[in-house]
């Protein structure tokens, strides 16, 4: 197993002559991290504080008024950026996740566009031992699969993390030292937060040699050899994995990528082992499905099929302004051969809406069920455009299906008609 040296602020190994944007909340361990930088280090770099609106306005000054006095004392300049008011809650209410995880989300946004926009090299965050010994407990209990012990990285592409080995008492002993006053987040006594009552509760209890066991832990995992498995993303509704290179891979990257496809299809639940395993089966008989609440896993010769089924929904049909789920939108511009024409009048007071069981389309071959369209395609669902209670026109191509249109209506002029996914 390998084993942590312990890391002293003597030098933090930081690449020789970039530029680094220092995610700066004026807490004791970001400040910590600007008095371990070279003097030269500091005059490459910005420290940037991020306001996200979450505390009372009179808190956020204060913290805001000592940081401009900590980074002046340290020559290092200071730039902040507000987030819109209410935008956390929002973007938590979009994506079904917790406040917490919508802060960090847009906070890392941040800081990547302040670094890009300004040609600064890296963004330095201060995360530290303890950091590294809460988010493994964190994810052990709450049952995370094993690879997620990896905890939290020391590098991620332009992100670095300096101090990861460093402990909180050192970091209490350099700042100390300084005699510098650092801000506290009256948020971290909110033992709501589970990582606040693991810090609380759990934390005080652990020797640092126990603490080295887990940073040493999350070293190793973080080590394991990965490939990633071939994927395909259309839009929010559909994830194609290729099947030969999910068999071929390692347990942890099969993992990996089933819990990446749910993910992006709106699942917030954990996945329990047996699913895995139920999905690892289906793919190694290339047949069958799977339905896992909201999502249809249909597996094939080649591939590995992850789709996202949407809610009932009626919606008047109002050409590129129709409101459709899933990031899907209407296409009125000229199309290939096979995008429907449909005439006016069929269009007139007509609605878009997902099929249900007994919908029936009459063609040129007789009257089909769009159940039994859908078979032949392997798809869990298609939309479907009605008026008067006659389905008018089937949509599947952009699940990889075959639009049709009723019998009677083709070889009418009219308008071209596709359903596309706005981010493919």
């Amino acid at each position: 197993m390998k084993s942590s040296r312990r890391q002293t602020h003597s030098s933090l190994n930081l690449p020789e002559g970039r530029r680094f944007v220092v995610a700066f909340s004026g807490g004791i361990d970001s400040l910590a991290l600007v008095l371990m930088m070279k003097k030269e280090e500091r005059k490459r770099s910005a420290a940037v504080y991020v306001d996200h609106s979450l505390r009372p306005r009179e808190e956020l000054d204060e913290e805001i008024s000592l940081n401009i006095r900590n980074a002046r004392a340290l020559s290092i300049p200071l730039y902040i950026i507000r987030l819109g008011e209410g935008s956390v809650s929002l973007l938590a209410k979009e994506k079904d996740i917790g406040i917490e995880a919508a802060a960090r989300t847009l906070r890392y946004e941040a800081l990547e566009r302040f670094r890009s926009e300004n040609g600064y090299d890296f963004i330095l965050t201060a995360h530290h031992l303890d950091d590294q010994s809460e988010t493994l407990l964190m994810r052990m209990l709450s049952s995370s699969p094993f690879w997620a012990w990896a905890g939290i990285r020391r590098r991620e592409g332009n992100l670095i993390r300096p101090i990861l080995s460093t402990t909180k008492d050192e970091i209490r002993r350099v700042v100390e030292k300084s005699g510098l006053k650092w801000s506290e987040d009256s948020t971290n006594s909110d033992l709501s937060y589970r990582r606040n009552w693991i810090r609380r509760n759990i934390l005080p209890s652990l020797s640092l040699e126990a603490k080295r066991t887990m940073e040493a832990i999350a070293e190793n995992v973080s080590s394991f050899p990965g490939t990633q498995v071939a994927a395909e993303y259309h839009g929010s509704f559909w994830v194609k994995l290729d099947r030969s290179s999910f068999l071929s891979s390692r347990p942890w990257d099969r993992e990996k990528a089933i819990f990446s496809s749910m993910s992006r299809l709106g699942n917030r639940d954990r996945i329990r082992r047996g699913v895995v395993r139920e999905i690892e089966k289906g793919a190694e008989r290339g047949s069958g499905r799977t339905e896992i609440g909201d999502i249809v896993i249909r597996y094939r010769k080649n591939s590995i099929d992850f789709y996202c089924i949407p809610q009932p929904f009626l919606s008047p049909y109002r050409g590129e302004e129709t409101l459709l789920p899933l990031g899907l939108s209407i296409s009125t511009e000229k199309g290939d051969s096979l995008s429907l024409r449909i005439p006016d009048s069929a269009l007139k007071g007509a609605y878009i809406r997902k099929n249900s069981e007994n919908d029936v389309i009459e063609l040129r071959d007789g009257e089909r069920k769009v159940s039994s369209l859908l078979k032949e395609y392997h798809l869990p669902y298609a939309m479907v455009l009605e008026k008067g209670g006659i389905i008018e026109a089937v949509f599947m191509s952009f699940l990889g299906g075959r639009d049709r249109l009723d019998g009677d209506l083709i070889g009418k002029n009219g308008h071209t008609i596709t359903i596309n996914p706005e981010n493919s």
